[in-house]
């Protein structure tokens, strides 16, 4: 799955001109998930980015460790604690619901199966569906868990939903490469009522180092980190 080089500029921020997304290079944290929703200070004009975008900050970071140093900061964060975005998972007995930048209510994420179901329109990609802003998606379990090679993460139904498209899979697996052991992608399954949950992304292990997606996290857990973004525009051409 080799690509070329993605884009990587950086000053006091990190500009990623094909994601259209400029990142402060400084991480925030470490804090539980509401206290990165509610209290933390990503910088002016910059907030807390979505699981979807921390796709390309990732990848790129790993891909210019060597070039600059807050690209290697990325990817220390990532290999000596978490980092996480704004979006909450709700598991039902039938599936998994995604949403970026979900409601909070009394201090926690509030999600509700219903709610979210009715805005998912008929628009799929490998069988996940989104609502038109994207911003909702839904997969039933038919995804694998735990260790597997990257084309595998690449299609993997849970990966889709979870960091927002097809597309993000398949960047989020390329990072994977940078790591010899295989990716692991950590999930909850076999639920009889609904929970809710977010995810991070870690690269340390007792055993070794690889690309950890764990997206069964309580959100009162404060070891976690993120990174301010703000949308650059034009968008770059894809």
């Amino acid at each position: 799955m080799a690509d070329e080089k993605s884009k990587f500029e950086e000053l006091s921020t990190i500009t990623l001109p094909d994601a259209g997304l400029r990142f402060n290079a400084q991480r925030v944290g470490p804090m539980d998930f509401n206290e990165l929703r509610k209290e933390a200070d990503y910088g002016e004009g910059f907030w807390m980015p979505t699981m979807p975008e921390l796709v390309p900050l990732t990848h790129a970071s790993l891909e210019n460790k060597n070039r600059y140093d807050t690209a290697k900061e990325v990817v220390k964060t990532q290999e000596n604690h978490s980092i996480t975005g704004n979006t909450g998972i709700l598991y039902v007995p039938k599936g998994m619901f995604v949403e970026d930048n979900p409601n909070l209510k009394n201090g926690k994420i509030s999600m509700n199966g219903k709610t979210l179901q009715n805005k998912l329109s008929s628009y799929e990609e490998r069988g996940v569906i989104f609502s038109d802003d994207r911003s909702v998606r839904f997969t039933p379990y038919n995804f694998k868990i735990e260790s597997q090679t990257p084309l595998e993460l690449s299609i993997n139904t849970g990966i889709i939903a979870l960091f927002g498209g097809e597309k993000e899979a398949e960047e989020i697996a390329k990072a994977s490469e940078h790591y010899w052991r295989k990716p692991r992608f950590s999930s909850v399954l076999g639920i009889n009522s609904p929970i809710i949950r977010v995810a991070y992304l870690s690269s340390y292990t007792v055993f070794g180092k690889r690309m950890d997606i764990i997206a069964k996290s309580l959100e009162t857990f404060d070891n976690k980190y993120s990174y301010g973004v703000q949308e650059i525009k034009p968008r770059a051409k894809k």
